[in-house]
């Protein structure tokens, strides 16, 4: 009997990623650096702005603004790997815009450093951080924070990216 639970799960399995796979090719990417042809069709591509400091974009029915007044703390606790590393905090603006009562999900975004590499997360070293936001009703806003491990100077990148959605991906230019 497990043996045949064990295969129907894996047939499952196959087809869901089968059909994921299929959604994703079906959907164009929104992602930042991406190109688009231009109005004239002639061949010439104009590159999509990229989104930073200041700018609204929407994201799984929420309009997102991340500001640009940078605050730095030292993550300070002795049990964590990143103890006495450097973190700074960048204000985020989240409106919800759905039907329903709604919030960003932690789970729906990714930090890089300007490496390239995922960030360590340190968003549950920091009250007020976005990732324990919560939701909100229709129509409502907060204002919260996004922590960073600060790695060095460069493009900090966060990756939005819902299931079965858009990705969408901000460039932060950071510079201690």
């Amino acid at each position: 009997m497990k043996k045949y639970l064990m295969l129907l799960l894996a047939i499952l399995l196959a087809i869901s990623v089968s059909m994921l796979v299929a959604c994703d090719e079906a959907e164009p990417s929104n992602n930042a650096d991406t190109t688009e042809a231009s109005a004239n069709d002639a061949g010439d591509e104009e590159p999509i702005a990229a989104i930073s400091f200041g700018d609204t974009f929407t994201f799984d029915d929420l309009e997102i603004t991340f500001g640009d007044d940078i605050t730095w703390e030292t993550l300070e606790n002795q049990f964590s790997d990143l103890d006495g590393d450097d973190v700074f905090l960048v204000p985020i603006t989240i409106t919800n815009t759905s039907d329903e009562t709604h919030g960003l999900n932690m789970f729906f975004y990714t930090q890089f450093g300007p490496d390239g590499n995922n960030l360590d997360t340190t968003s549950a070293f920091f009250d007020g951080d976005v990732a324990f936001a919560g939701d909100m009703r229709t129509g409502a806003t907060q204002e919260s924070f996004m922590s960073f491990h600060y790695v060095g100077d460069g493009d900090y990148v966060v990756e939005f990216n819902a299931l079965f959605g858009d990705t969408t991906e901000v460039i932060l230019p950071i510079s201690k």
